[in-house]
């Protein structure tokens, strides 16, 4: 699965697939050392999600580490 990775305004990281049309919104949570869903998690779960909501919260952790706002 292809994923777009976006940093919006330095506050959200926004993944998509232009595969499957799912997107996902992820923000730092203040001065937590963590990333919060902000838009895109939806309570209609299918397995092609599932998999799409794993692998973009690897993607937003990974560009969360290279813009600084986690450390490793």
């Amino acid at each position: 699965m292809t994923l777009g990775v976006e940093l919006i305004n330095n506050r959200d990281i926004v993944i998509s697939s232009p595969e499957s049309g799912f997107s996902v919104t992820y923000r730092k949570d203040g001065d937590a050392p963590m990333l919060v869903a902000i838009d895109g998690i939806g309570r209609v779960v299918d397995r092609a999600k599932v998999m799409f909501w794993a692998q973009a919260w690897k993607a937003a952790h990974e560009k969360a580490r290279a813009v600084g706002w986690l450390s490793s």
